[in-house]
């Protein structure tokens, strides 16, 4: 396997759940996380994952991430990018309050952040893309669509913004004029993410499709979007003919911010009509297909969190996602409580860590 020249380098670790300290440093191919049970290892993700994300996927409350009686929690990386550069990056809370440094500087804007250090995660609650409410897959896209299109970050800073104002008049119960006066801002950008996402999902349909036939020979698949308001309509007639409602509800209804997307297998929608353990592996394929089409377009490599593998798939996929990710020379961090059970056939070498009670030490 070539040599890796991106991904996460070092991990210091200060006070994070039950974490007290812990200075690591990464294979930039495979690392094992083992240990028993409520050891830390899920932690460790968490605590890779706050990193590159400033949020944790366990939990909305941030302050729950420092253990208990400290201060704060303190998390610092050196990520390298393709370039060859070697960059920090730091995450520091305090109960209310994050203090975020990256490349020396306090962090501005997390998407800066993002495009820099990609962070992928499979746990067993990723199903939420299925199971989950249209938010989950707004979010899968637009953390997406951040590394790989350049453009769209600015145009859905510029929609947030316009539709932040619309609300505002609504809310007030403004003069219509005054409503209505974002809309031109609001339809111009809203357009421009729609061409963006309707792009997008339908270049990733394509990647999914392919790895959906590897897990599941056999079955077709597609991405079937809805882009936030009635598909017969323009959005400018949509937001007339909302317009009323709009004012009742004090807030805009119509446009991308209730985007939302569907999988479909065999014509058939994956949260309705497969089990969980099919919709896991559908799942499986819908996260590997985005990695692919991510390195495809050239966007930063990152890191692929994969929590408790070998109880979430059988040995079959989880050989497949293991080969998968190791074609792709990503960075991978998996745990197990017995790695025996996992196929690293394909990953020669890797770096494994052992947790208990917190503490973490490297296995030579």
């Amino acid at each position: 396997m070539p040599a890796f020249a991106t991904g996460l380098q070092t991990l210091d670790i200060g006070q994070f759940r039950n974490i007290e300290t812990a200075q690591l440093s990464f294979s930039p191919a495979l690392n094992l996380i083992t240990g028993p049970n409520a050891a830390g290892k899920t932690s460790l993700l968490e605590a890779v994952y706050c990193l590159g994300r400033v949020r944790s996927f366990r939990t909305h409350d941030a302050n729950q991430l420092i253990r208990y009686g400290q201060a704060a929690f303190r998390v610092v990386g050196r990520v390298g990018l393709s370039d060859g550069r070697v960059i920090p990056v730091g995450v520091q809370r305090r109960p209310g309050s994050y203090d975020i440094h990256l490349e020396g500087r306090p962090l501005k804007r997390l998407s800066d952040l993002a495009g820099r250090f990609p962070v992928h995660l499979m746990t067993g609650d990723t199903v939420n893309i299925l199971s989950g409410g249209p938010r989950y897959r707004r979010q899968s896209l637009d953390w997406a669509l951040f590394h790989v299109e350049h453009n769209y970050r600015n145009v859905w800073q510029r929609y947030a913004r316009a539709l932040r104002q619309r609300n505002a008049a609504l809310r007030a119960q403004a003069p219509v004029p005054q409503v209505t006066a974002w809309n031109k801002e609001l339809v111009e950008t809203a357009v421009a993410l729609d061409r963006l996402r309707r792009d997008y999902l339908k270049d990733l349909s394509g990647y999914v499709a392919r790895e959906l036939a590897a897990l599941l020979p056999g079955k077709t698949f597609v991405i079937r979007y809805q882009p936030g308001w009635t598909q017969d309509l323009s959005l400018p007639v949509a937001l007339d003919k909302s317009l009323d409602k709009d004012r009742a509800r004090g807030y805009t209804h119509a446009g991308p911010h209730r985007a939302d997307f569907a999988l479909l297998v065999d014509d058939r929608s994956a949260q309705a009509h497969y089990s969980r353990g099919q919709q896991k592996t559908i799942i499986v394929a819908f996260l590997l297909g985005q990695v692919k089409l991510q390195h495809a377009l050239a966007a930063p490599k990152g890191v692929f969190l994969l929590d408790d593998l070998a109880s979430e798939l059988d040995a079959e996929h989880q050989a497949r996602v293991l080969s998968g990710l190791a074609e792709l020379e990503t960075q991978v961090v998996v745990t197990a409580i017995d790695t025996q059970a996992l196929d690293l056939a394909a990953w020669p070498t890797h770096t494994r860590f052992h947790v208990e009670h917190g503490d973490i030490q490297e296995v030579l």
